[in-house]
């Protein structure tokens, strides 16, 4: 089975009696035992931008249960793709085509993704029982915003669809270390010290409020005892582009 998700997974389907929508702010909040991977399959450019292809693998999934898979944009509510999906012996994402499950053009057939991202978009998936009992999630970025630096990392994936606010992630860094994170957007910058976790990671919120430039360049640069990391990207109008 072939599902199309555009650069923003716009085209939602779903099947009469869909179940109630499920909590934004239960979003990753998986199962104890359950995991859902996405394998990229192949990658095709085309006018439109670079069409890649994913299925989904789950792990600890109970059998026999209907799943419905569901996707998450930035900003809005989750919403059911398609309801009434399995996973085979492989724990491949299917279409089993059995009474109470979907349908595709054979038995068993395989739930295809395709979608365009553009720079550090986040796809986010999730498959779920229709009790709710069982939930699995799954979040991937095509063309990743990220460098690295003597052990150190780190990555930005867009909030909004304009990259005005995004999700600064740093890892390696010594645990409970002071660091400065300087944020520019156009010609606006400012500075800020932050503590790292236990874990030696960080990772914040960076919006563009109260910059004058409506689009141009961003950087968000990191530095520590240690290392220093910076990753610039675009931001604005035309800066969701699909690659």
């Amino acid at each position: 089975m072939r599902l199309l998700l555009a650069a923003l997974l716009t085209l939602p389907i779903c099947v009469p009696g869909c179940m109630a929508q499920l909590d934004a702010d239960n979003w990753g909040k998986g199962s104890p035992g359950v995991q859902l991977a996405a394998h990229e399959s192949s990658r095709q450019h085309t006018e439109k931008g670079t069409a890649i292809w994913y299925n989904l693998l789950g792990k600890g999934f109970p059998d026999g249960v209907v799943y419905n898979l569901w996707r998450k944009l930035p900003g809005k509510q989750p919403e059911v793709l398609i309801k009434g999906v399995s996973f085979d012996q492989r724990g491949l994402l299917i279409c089993s085509g059995k009474p109470g499950f979907c349908s595709g053009d054979t038995p068993d057939d395989p739930v295809n993704i395709k979608t365009t991202a553009a720079m550090g978009e986040e796809k986010q998936m999730a498959v779920v029982s229709e009790d709710g009992k069982t939930a699995g999630y799954v979040d991937v970025v095509p063309f990743p915003l990220e460098t690295a630096n003597k052990g150190c990392k780190l990555s930005v994936t867009r909030v909004s669809p304009l990259a005005d606010v995004v999700m600064a992630r740093a890892s390696g860094l010594k645990p409970d270390q002071m660091i400065v994170v300087t944020r520019r957007y156009g010609h606006d910058h400012m500075s800020a010290r932050y503590t790292s976790r236990a874990d030696g990671t960080w990772q914040e919120i960076v919006s563009a409020q109260n910059t004058y430039q409506p689009s141009g360049k961003a950087e968000i640069s990191l530095s520590g005892a240690d290392c220093e990391v910076s990753v610039t990207f675009d931001y604005g109008p035309g800066s969701n582009k699909p690659q």
